[in-house]
């Protein structure tokens, strides 16, 4: 890095986060000009380079570009629910947005540490979950976001490398909405609404251990 010191912007599945970004200079190797965003003060920061925290904040880094400017467009319009992220993203130009999704897309930071490994039974578990589901109504995790978890597009966001405390409380946000209104078949909520709390420890503490 030459003198560049990104500490996250929020975007992945919709949970709020706040970054600190410092320095306008060139990212090594990245080609890209890493310009901050036009925010005063950030917080619940995602981790050095976006590797995410064992807090819960999620991890950005090697996430898909055009999902990560995405996320960001929406929390600005609006149309994504984050009281928190839609403050930090109402002041962000296009640039910003394109910029900080393609610097945190090139990143390939270590997974978040600070707590104890997840028990080998719960991440055998989620491995299973993560690769062939669980019967009808529970399809393989990387059925949609793709072998190892690395992520499927725009759409189909990296999910390896996920601290287990976001994927746990992601997945319930997921369930939470689908108490509210029936999701469509085979969408995320309607996968989430049919797991159980068990599984949804498996396939974090699998998501917590796997490089992307």
């Amino acid at each position: 890095m030459i003198g560049l010191r990104l500490i996250s912007v929020a975007v992945l599945f919709g949970v709020a986060g706040i970054c600190h970004a410092q320095s306008t200079e060139k990212v090594q190797d990245t080609g890209v000009d890493a310009h901050p965003p036009s925010i005063a003060t950030c917080v619940a920061c995602h981790g050095a380079m976006g590797a995410g925290t064992v807090s819960g904040g999620p991890r950005l880094a090697g996430m898909n570009p055009d999902y990560l400017a995405h996320a960001l467009a929406m929390f600005k319009a609006g149309t994504r629910a984050s009281g928190v992220m839609q403050t930090v993203a109402r002041d962000l130009s296009d640039s910003d947005i394109d910029n900080l999704a393609m610097f945190f897309s090139q990143q390939n930071p270590p997974l978040a540490a600070g707590v104890a490994s997840p028990s080998q039974s719960l991440v055998v578990a989620g491995k299973q979950l993560a690769e062939t589901g669980a019967g009808p109504g529970v399809p393989a995790c990387f059925s949609c976001h793709a072998a190892g978890g690395k992520g499927n597009g725009a759409r189909f966001p990296t999910i390896a490398g996920e601290p287990a405390a976001f994927v746990v409380a992601r997945l319930h946000e997921f369930q939470s909405r689908a108490k509210g209104k029936t999701p469509p078949p085979g969408s995320m909520t309607a996968v989430a609404a049919m797991l159980n709390d068990t599984q949804i420890e498996e396939a974090a503490a699998y998501l917590s251990v796997t490089r992307p």
